[in-house]
């Protein structure tokens, strides 16, 4: 924490300095600062160029790969989930463990409410002024 305190009063201390500093002197300090910033704003264009090249090649090889040996997406459903037995969520046919149990659950959707009869008449509801 102590670390992270130095490092706000420093940042803090360089911002009252910057601001000390005349607009002519602010502006030469960010011209000599913006061959940096170009060098990070191109390392990340490059980040993402080299992610887009990746994808073009190797997701037509996959889709290929895949009618090859015919496990296209016709041959699984796109909602089906596969169940595998034995892990720490077994489904319920399968033997259960020391201290576990088998715990079942229905679901009931409430009922809407039902309308209230109105039990006043309508000469109680006038006001007496």
């Amino acid at each position: 924490m102590e670390r992270l305190w130095r490092y706000y009063s420093s940042y803090q201390s360089f911002r009252g300095r910057m601001g000390g500093l005349p607009t002519w002197a602010r502006t030469v300090l960010l011209i000599a600062a913006l061959p940096g910033i170009a060098a990070i704003a191109l390392s990340i264009l490059a980040f993402v160029v080299s992610l887009l090249a990746l994808l073009l090649l190797t997701v037509p090889l996959y889709q290929l790969l895949r009618s090859l040996t015919g496990a296209g997406p016709e041959a699984e459903d796109a909602g089906s989930v596969e169940v595998m037995s034995g892990g720490p969520f077994a489904p319920f046919g399968d033997v259960a463990g020391p201290g576990r149990k088998r715990v079942e659950a229905t679901v009931v959707e409430p009922e809407p409410p039902a309308e209230r009869e109105d039990t006043q008449s309508d000469e109680s509801r006038v006001s007496h002024g």
